[in-house]
């Protein structure tokens, strides 16, 4: 009889049901990981709240996690039984001509074999996920701390994506789990000094205490009141992944600068841009989605030795069970990221 495992499936959205399924077998080149903890994240909400392209429903979901190898399937070199690893879900195809110069996160197959099913007991990892985005964990590093090298690794990349050269002065717009990596990350891409622009409270006291030249709450002073009292901004980075958000984010930009569209909105969102602004005051107006397996080493050398203080971003752990409790506390603002432990 086939062994099965528990998992979380998103039915519809607002609906997960945790079901038994049959325990995932690897196939050539693949892994089967034991789950440690898994990472709820924006994007699990945005599935939770409207669906996600990339996300069957019904289906399994989750893809933050970190664990240990259940079983490898054959010819896979470097990984066996019982051996702790943390990694992402996803691996460019590397032979594509976005693959070829190194736009990794434009690869056209990437999609293919994303690992979706991190809320569960046993993550199957296709086999390119194993062979590039897969890695032997640090001993001693906490299970819930390594389960943050997917999030990393999309903060390295979009921090690529910026030309440093000329930024004196930076603004991370929105301060939810991925705005507070970016605080965190930031200084080890520049020196320009950085602010950061919040609603929340405890978000808004956790950036506070990252050593940033200021934290503006945007429940009391609006963006555009703020600078009339000051030069502005040569690199904005939104994060709110809201329209007003990309707005103002368009509207706080000086001349000659960047602005980082990190937060997605839903596929046909438009928003309003003065043409003349992007003309005449030479902005640079950039996307950044996902990463590639150089941001995924980044990430992991940056969590060994970057002292990135992750914990901070944990608002508790909870059961598989509990993980509609997570993301409607998420939704609610009550939390920041939750670990779920699948064998609690």
């Amino acid at each position: 009889m086939a062994k099965t495992m528990r998992a979380a499936y998103l039915v519809k959205p607002r609906t997960i049901e945790i079901r038994d399924v049959a325990d995932p077998a690897p196939g050539r080149g693949e892994l089967s990981v034991r789950v440690e903890r898994a990472l709820t994240c924006g994007t699990d909400l945005k599935a939770y709240q409207r669906g996600h392209p990339f996300i069957a429903m019904p289906g399994p979901f989750g893809h933050q996690y970190v664990g240990t190898v259940h079983a490898a399937g054959e010819g896979v070199q470097g990984f066996e039984a019982g051996m702790a690893v943390w990694g992402v879900h996803s691996a460019p195809c590397g032979e594509c001509p976005y693959c070829a110069r190194a736009r990794y996160s434009l690869c056209p197959r990437l999609p293919e074999d994303m690992a979706f099913g991190a809320f569960a007991q046993y993550l199957r990892l296709p086999a390119r996920v194993v062979a590039h985005n897969v890695l032997a964990r640090p001993a001693g590093m906490p299970a819930e701390h390594a389960a943050f090298l997917e999030p990393v690794a999309c903060v390295v990349h979009a921090l690529e994506r910026i030309d440093w050269r000329g930024v004196d002065r930076v603004l991370v717009l929105g301060l939810g789990s991925m705005g507070l990596l970016f605080c965190q990350v930031l200084p080890q891409f520049t020196q320009a000094s950085i602010v950061g622009m919040g609603r929340n409270r405890e978000r808004l006291a956790i950036a506070g205490s990252y050593g940033l030249e200021s934290v503006l709450d945007a429940a009391h002073e609006s963006l555009a009141r703020q600078l009339d009292e000051d030069a502005g901004f040569d690199c904005v980075i939104e994060c709110t992944g809201r329209e007003q958000g990309w707005q103002s984010a368009f509207d706080a930009v000086l001349p000659g600068g960047q602005v980082l569209f990190f937060g997605g909105l839903p596929q046909g969102t438009l928003f309003a841009v003065d043409t003349y602004k992007v003309h005449y005051r030479e902005l640079r107006l950039l996307g950044a989605f996902h990463f590639g397996p150089p941001d995924v080493r980044r990430a992991a050398e940056l969590l060994q030795h970057g002292d990135l203080r992750v914990g901070d971003l944990l608002s508790g752990e909870m059961r598989l069970e509990d993980l509609d409790t997570a993301l409607r506390q998420m939704e609610a603002g009550a939390g920041i990221k939750y670990a779920i432990d699948p064998w609690s």
